[in-house]
Formats: structure tokens, sequence, C-alpha cells
């Protein structure tokens, strides 16, 4: 299912697509659509599905400040994929080690949020979009 999917300024409902290119090439190598709407966890699965796709052992994956993800990059230098990206510019707020709205897990048959330590946490009011 599409989700609401935050842009400047405004919000839409669609998609995320992951998209992998070729940079010798020009040529799409691989793609994956999803409904997270961020980028941060998509990283080690693109890469390891292009890596796949051409048939390689070695590739070096570059992206943009919006894949930065520790456990992402260690994903893929686990299996063998150089990245190179770029630091994210952390919030104050996560700078001083709060987490952002991207470290809670929605649980959707529960209808519910998990924190990074596992801890639920039950909706208690509603917002209208």
């Amino acid at each position: 299912d599409s989700r609401s999917m935050k842009t400047r300024g405004t919000g839409m409902v669609g998609y995320n697509v992951q998209t992998a290119v070729d940079a010798k090439h020009h040529i799409i190598v691989e793609h994956e659509v999803t409904n997270v709407g961020s980028d941060r966890g998509q990283l080690s699965s693109i890469a390891e599905q292009a890596r796949t796709a051409i048939g390689s052992e070695k590739l070096t994956a570059i992206a943009d400040r919006g894949y930065f993800k520790s456990e992402e990059i260690l994903a893929c230098d686990k299996a063998g994929i150089t990245v190179i990206v770029a630091k994210s510019n952390t919030s104050g707020g996560t700078a001083n080690g709060r987490f952002g709205k991207d470290d809670f897990i929605y649980d959707a048959p529960n209808d519910e949020y998990r924190c990074p330590a596992g801890q639920a946490r039950q909706r208690n009011g509603l917002s209208s979009a």
C-alpha cells in the first residue's frame, strides 16, 4: 500500500523508488519500490541487488546523505560492497542523543510504534492530515 511521503513543503501519498545505475554505461541495473518514506535503511538492499544484477563480486555504491546510516554501511562492508556516502547533517536533538522519527518502527497489526529499546507505544489520538 502507498503511504504519505514527506516532500518539500507538503506531503503526498505515494511510493519511494530506489534505483541503482551503472555509472560507466549510464544504465539502470536494478530498482526497488517501497512504501518506506526515508532512504535510510535502503542502501544495503539495493546495493546487493545491483551487484547481483551485474554479476560482479565487487561494487562501489555512491549515495547521497539521505542514505547515511551506520548499520547500512556496515552491512555493505560485510557484503564486500564499498560505500561512498556523505555523512548526514543531524538535528540538534539527534546530536544530543535523542532519537529521530526514523528510529521508531510502526507495527501495523497492533497499531503501535516500537522505540529502539523495543518498548511499545500505542497511539493515543488522531491527527488530521
